[in-house]
């Protein structure tokens, strides 16, 4: 019983914590690394790797299908925001092969990815989001009638990694940052995955200053509810958390035992939300594991071994699902010497 993890980029870590949880569980197995880029990191980590298409390329689900194929894999875990997307299209066509995708449907990616869509959803059961326009005038209106109040963030309705985000004091700001916001999504790769037209693509969104928390929210492939880890973050470094604190805190477990058992989600998601005093406030979500799990799992997660208890059908143990408390993390880097044989192309007849 294989594992496939897609889009692994610099990912060493989570493939080395499936090889350990292989050996913890005494499942025979091997993991293996799939991306675009020959000389991704992982690639050199894993058991198996391979160099595969782009997510926009035609022949990315066949040639994903027909790794998992060749080496009897019974699980993918996407780790690319830009993946998910097709990934979720074709779940029913992995499953026909007993193969599970960790990622959830398309309708609830759309919510996931959709930020102009968070008040809404997230509202509906009782998880508070900055107030949220989708439409520069009714933006500007909201403010001159007092209903809400500047600064605003703008930013992408499906952004990743920090792109087209803009802030304005100002009325006059607003129309200057949402220009440039437009401008940026036109040229980088989220326009590719967005339903909207560029300038239909875009947030306008009220601020929200104070402490800053990763939240992460893992449920079974029936979309069941399992776990919430969470961490206030310390500082930040190239769009990813650089230091933070493992956190127990009630109010924020809450939020995420809310968020899974109301979305429904396959698999994993994580959340940026900001605490501003008085209330807890999420102002991001994404549909797949973020590098911050790497945090939790040295504080005693271990998804990856939860991941393949579902596969195996074994039991799922509960401290699988907890995180030690208080505790402070710093992340740092590691080199990798690329061997260039390492990773094989998929061979069209597989």
């Amino acid at each position: 019983m294989n594992i496939l993890i897609t889009s692994a980029a610099r990912r060493i870590d989570f493939v080395r914590f499936f090889q350990e949880a292989y050996k913890k569980l005494d499942i025979r197995g091997e993991v293996i690394a799939a991306d675009p880029e020959y000389n991704a990191p992982s690639l050199q980590q894993a058991d198996i790797s391979y160099v595969i298409p782009k997510h926009t390329d035609p022949d990315y689900v066949d040639e994903i299908l027909a790794i998992c194929r060749s080496h009897d894999v019974r699980g993918i875990v996407p780790v690319n925001d830009l993946e998910i997307s097709k990934l979720a299209e074709n779940k029913e066509k992995f499953s026909r092969a007993g193969i599970s995708v960790f990622a959830s449907s398309p309708d609830i990616v759309e919510i996931i990815r959709d930020k102009g869509k968070y008040e809404k959803h997230l509202g509906n059961f009782g998880v508070q989001v900055p107030r949220t326009f989708i439409d520069l005038e009714e933006a500007k209106e909201a403010v001159q009638r007092g209903e809400a109040s500047l600064p605003f963030i703008i930013k992408p309705r499906n952004g990743q990694a920090s792109i087209g985000i803009h802030f304005a004091n100002s009325l006059d700001e607003l129309e200057t940052a949402y220009t440039f916001a437009v401008n940026e999504i036109k040229e980088e790769s989220i326009g590719e995955t967005a339903h909207q037209k560029p300038e239909d693509n875009v947030i306008f969104q009220e601020t929200v200053e104070g402490e800053k928390f990763s939240l992460d929210v893992f449920n079974d492939l029936n979309g069941q509810y399992l776990t919430t880890f969470v961490r206030k973050q310390l500082a930040m470094r190239g769009g990813d958390v650089d230091r933070c604190l493992t956190v127990n805190e009630p109010a924020l477990l809450e939020i995420g035992r809310k968020i899974g058992e109301n979305l429904g989600h396959t698999g994993y998601i994580n959340t940026d939300v900001y605490y501003d005093g008085t209330g807890y406030y999420v102002i991001d979500m994404n549909p797949r594991i973020g590098g911050g799990y790497s945090f939790s799992h040295e504080a005693g997660a271990d998804i990856p071994s939860v991941i393949l208890a579902l596969l195996a059908g074994r039991e799922v143990k509960e401290e699988w699902l907890t995180e030690e408390n208080d505790l402070e993390f710093a992340r740092h880097d590691v080199v990798a010497q690329i061997n260039k044989n390492k990773a094989k192309k998929v061979e069209k007849s597989l």
